[in-house]
């Protein structure tokens, strides 16, 4: 590669680094809902609150609830606890819906399940319930 190339590629990158870095303050209401969800999303979901090393979550203000029945303030985001237990580490996924105006935000998350909307099982057979 020519030395030109290597430098368009040095600029890009640092600048991609650049705008990672400057990502936009959260706003008082992210703060309080992210800090809610880091204690809420992985207990509730069945992670041993001790074994958590860290939660992530999509930011509650880009995930509005649209729907007229709730609240303009309610918002619905997947959060992810990791943990670490005797065969390594691990993550659960949790959906949480909360309130920006609910006095908690947030009680409880459910633990987030890949066959959501799927048509079969794969792992296990599937009984009939009814």
């Amino acid at each position: 590669m020519s030395r030109s190339i290597h430098a368009m590629l040095a600029v890009l990158l640092a600048s991609t680094l650049a705008a990672c870095s400057s990502a936009p303050p959260l706003s008082e209401e992210d703060e309080e809902a992210l800090a809610t969800l880091a204690a809420v999303a992985g207990p509730t979901s069945n992670v041993d609150p001790e074994a958590i090393t860290r939660t992530e979550c999509w930011l509650p203000s880009d995930h509005p609830i649209e729907d007229e029945s709730v609240s303009d303030t309610s918002w619905r985001v997947l959060c992810r606890a990791h943990y670490v237990d005797d065969s390594g580490d691990r993550y659960q996924d949790a959906t949480c819906v909360g309130d920006f105006a609910a006095e908690p935000m947030l009680e409880h998350c459910y633990r987030w399940a890949y066959y959501t909307g799927m048509p079969m099982f794969e792992d296990f057979p599937a009984v009939a319930a009814d």
